[in-house]
């Protein structure tokens, strides 16, 4: 195994340590910084967590205060790419429109909306599943 998929799996084993965690702003913070040092290892790890079945709170709440930390180049088309996935749930779709909110993507404009999501369902400031856990 090269040491760069020792990092791979180093990172989501770590990431994965969140699962079922109640974490308060600061640990999502301090995670997301962690993750932000790393984007290249961090971010094909921190997609997959929106095609996640059991759409985790913590896991969620993590990626998406880290993709929302995220400097240029930001990942658009990946996160366009999600949003017409069947794979990904309404929870992670409504994150997904939220993020690309955050980059500048004019999601009302563009049709995406469109995709049968129910954002009234989610409020951006912790929907079902992410009580107590901060989305900026």
């Amino acid at each position: 195994m090269g040491s760069e998929e020792r990092g791979d799996r180093a990172m989501w084993e770590w990431l994965e340590g969140f699962r079922g965690m109640d974490l308060t702003d600061a640990e999502v913070e301090a995670a997301s910084e962690r993750l932000l040092a790393d984007r290249e290892t961090a971010l094909p790890i921190l997609l997959t967590q929106f095609t996640d079945p059991d759409e985790d709170a913590a896991m969620l709440a993590v990626t998406t205060v880290t993709l929302k930390g995220w400097g240029e180049p930001y990942p658009i088309e990946p996160l366009l790419d999600l949003l017409r996935s069947r794979d990904v749930g309404a929870l992670g779709k409504a994150l997904i429109m939220n993020v690309l909110e955050r980059y500048g993507v004019d999601v009302d404009g563009t049709g995406l909306v469109g995709l049968g999501i129910n954002l009234e369902e989610f409020e951006v400031e912790g929907g079902p599943g992410l009580e107590g856990v901060s989305q900026n």
